[in-house]
């Protein structure tokens, strides 16, 4: 760990708290139910929020329920959502993910997942198609479920590596290692925030993957690897002094 933190908190603790300082609380406006949120975010990985946003609303426009998606044909979804990266894979898989909970649940519901445990629901979600850790920390943290689940996106993992929250590894190396770092105490709002933090904050305002403003960064002082730019997450620690 190359944070220079009080062992009696938790490195997370530390780096919402200077994110904060940078950029003030940031909490949910609103939460959409958990299959419009499963809509979205199985439409929104590789692509720019507001071309994932535009195509969800193209779908809301489109289809008066989820049911009709669910019904609709590939090559239908395809001609909606066709600006998104790997719109055809998402085409396909998506309405073949809202007809296995229909199956299963008898309707077209996620509710359920309320009374489960946040690992039971996330494997249960993560048994769909098209669906993988984020998405199914999406479903469980953004919509009305309001459950721990942290969102780990490319920006997200790619910032916990740099300041030396996460090793190397995958998404769900680093969903389990952040996670487990997480207060006990924290809420859904509280995961939420950090997301938005992490991401939105440090991850495409202060550190890209290429030109990170190190200088503007307010975990610069702890950071070993200020300056290194976008070769940041496979070069060796270097030495402060």
């Amino acid at each position: 760990m190359q944070l220079s933190l009080s062992l009696s908190r938790s490195p997370l603790e530390s780096v919402r708290d200077a994110l904060l300082c940078e950029f003030g609380p940031q909490r949910p406006v609103a939460r959409m139910d958990p299959i419009s949120q499963l809509v979205k975010s199985s439409i929104s990985g590789s692509t720019p929020d507001a071309v994932s946003w535009a195509a969800f609303l193209r779908l809301r426009a489109e289809f008066k329920c989820w049911e009709d998606l669910a019904q609709a044909s590939e090559g239908r979804v395809l001609e909606i959502i066709h600006d998104v990266t790997h719109a055809q894979d998402k085409a396909r898989r998506l309405p073949l993910a809202l007809r296995m909970i229909e199956a299963r649940i008898g309707w077209l519901s996620l509710s359920h997942l309320k009374t489960l445990t946040v690992d039971a629901a996330r494997h249960e979600l993560q048994s769909l198609p098209g669906v993988g850790v984020k998405v199914a920390a999406c479903v469980l943290n953004f919509s009305d479920l309001a459950m721990r689940s942290l969102v780990i996106d490319t920006h997200v993992q790619r910032v916990a590596k740099r300041i030396g929250l996460v090793g190397s590894g995958d998404a769900t190396h680093a969903y389990h290692a952040l996670m487990d770092l997480a207060p006990e105490a924290w809420t859904a709002d509280d995961l939420f925030e950090l997301h938005w933090l992490m991401k939105r904050g440090l991850g495409q305002m202060l550190c890209p993957h290429e030109a990170p403003r190190c200088g503007a960064c307010p975990l610069k002082h702890d950071c070993a690897k200020i300056g290194v730019g976008h070769s940041a997450d496979v070069l060796a620690w270097r030495p402060r002094g």
